[in-house]
């Protein structure tokens, strides 16, 4: 019996594993825009609501007091400017004409979560959400869909309710090129930047130089994922510090 268990823990195990596909960079090409033809639509996914990551070893109540202590650098970061990436879609819309490929812009931010799970296929290189759709909505062959996935501070390490750090610019960025008649990936890309903030940053209420280093992620992650769709500024990444120039891009 205990055997019967053990295999079925396995097999369970085994299956959940399957199951975990994590998507590995699928790096642009100049394929990408030698078809004049195709029509590509360009969206952005809605901004997720700005706030500070906590990182490390927490109980239920170390996150309480914690969410609670950086509660003054939420509030603050509800104020800050993030149009680079809510007008990412039209840089990259511009990258596109230039190129003499045909455009529609999505003007309102797509609901990817609200489209259905694609089920006629998984694993790497396939769209997690059925997309197929949008090619009668917009005429399109292809979707060009950039998603903001975090923005505002992330902070580590915590032990308990005492961090090991100070917090930094953060900003997670996920572009990917999808074809609309089969759900495939022709490009995907993940950005995350994290931006110490120069000089001192505990400043309440403004945190001036901490809201520049999440300025300054801001500018880097947008950068770099768009040098990453249109191969420009290919060099090894660096985490960059607020106030200086950033001059890498993945």
């Amino acid at each position: 019996m205990g055997r019967i268990r053990l295999a079925g823990l396995l097999l369970a195990l085994s299956t959940l594993a399957g199951c975990a596909v994590v998507q590995k960079p699928i790096p642009a090409s100049s394929a990408l825009f030698e078809n004049k033809t195709t029509t590509i639509a360009v969206a952005v996914e809605k901004l997720p609501e700005p706030t500070q990551i906590m990182l490390g070893q927490q109980g239920l109540l170390d996150i309480v007091i914690n969410k609670a202590n950086a509660a003054a650098i939420v509030e603050r970061l509800q104020k800050q400017d993030f149009s680079m990436i809510s007008d990412l879609g039209k840089a990259f819309g511009t990258g596109l004409e230039s190129r003499q490929i045909k455009v529609v812009m999505i003007d309102k931010p797509l609901d990817a979560e609200a489209l259905p799970k694609f089920t006629e296929g998984s694993g790497e290189g396939i769209a997690l959400r059925d997309y197929r759709a949008l090619a009668k909505q917009y005429n399109a062959d292809r979707l060009l869909l950039l998603t903001p996935r975090e923005l505002g501070t992330v902070r580590y390490y915590y032990y308990g309710f005492l961090p090991q750090g100070a917090p930094v610019g953060h900003v997670a960025l996920t572009g990917q090129l999808v074809n609309l008649s089969s759900n495939r990936l022709e490009w995907y890309e993940r950005v995350e930047i994290n931006t110490a903030a120069l000089g001192e940053w505990d400043q309440a209420p403004e945190y001036e130089n901490l809201m520049r280093a999440v300025t300054e992620s801001t500018r880097s992650a947008t950068s770099r994922l768009r040098g990453a769709f249109f191969m420009e500024n290919l060099k090894a990444p660096v985490q960059p510090v607020a106030g200086t120039p950033v001059t890498a891009a993945q």
